[in-house]
C-alpha cells in the first residue's frame, strides 16, 4: 500500500519466485578420487558447475568437514576459483590440485557449493592417497558416504600406531 495525505492506492501483485539452481558435472557419484600421489608431488583435476537458472548465479566451494591437514600447514586440496559468478545456461570449470606433503590415506574434503536461496545443497567428496614411495600395498577400502558429523574426528592419533 502506498498512503499519501490524500489517497491510499493498494496493489496486488502476482508472480512466479525463482531460485537458483546448478548441476555439477564431471564428478561420477559426487565423489572426486585423486588416487595415489607420492609425498611432495601434485594430481590436478577438475569439474563443472553449470547454471541451469535463467540469472546469473554465484557459488562458494566451502570445506565442511577435512581429513588430514598437511604438516606445512598448506591445504592439501586447493581449490581453483573458490568463488565466482555463473552466466546463465553456462558452465563453469573449477579445478581441484592435490598436493600432500607426508603419508596418509586420510586425506578427503567434503566441500559444500554453497548458493544463496539453494533447496538442495550439493556436495563434492575429494579423496586422496599419499605414499612415500613408488610401491606400497594397501587394503582396498570401498567408498562410502558417511554423515558430515561422523566424519569431524581427529585423523592420524600418533598413539594409535604404537
Amino acid at each position: 500500500m502506498i498512503y499519501s495525505n490524500h489517497t491510499v492506492v493498494s496493489i496486488n501483485l502476482k508472480g512466479t519466485g525463482v531460485r537458483p539452481e546448478v548441476e555439477i558435472t564431471g564428478v561420477p557419484d559426487c565423489l572426486l578420487s585423486f588416487t595415489n600421489v607420492m609425498a611432495n608431488e601434485y594430481i590436478e583435476k577438475s569439474f563443472s558447475i553449470k547454471n541451469i537458472s535463467t540469472f546469473p548465479v554465484t557459488f562458494n566451494l566451502l570445506s565442511q568437514v577435512a581429513g588430514v591437514p598437511n604438516r606445512s600447514k598448506l591445504a592439501a586440496f586447493t581449490l581453483i576459483p573458490a568463488t565466482a559468478t555463473i552466466k546463465p545456461q553456462s558452465d563453469y570449470p573449477v579445478k581441484i590440485i592435490f598436493q600432500p606433503d607426508h603419508f596418509s590415506n586420510q586425506y578427503f574434503d567434503v566441500l559444500l557449493v554453497d548458493i544463496p536461496n539453494q533447496v538442495k545443497p550439493k556436495s563434492v567428496f575429494l579423496r586422496g592417497w599419499c605414499y612415500q614411495r613408488q610401491l606400497f600395498v594397501r587394503e582396498m577400502e570401498p567408498f562410502e558416504w558417511k554423515p558430515v558429523d561422523r566424519l569431524k574426528r581427529k585423523y592420524e592419533d600418533p598413539l594409535k600406531m604404537l
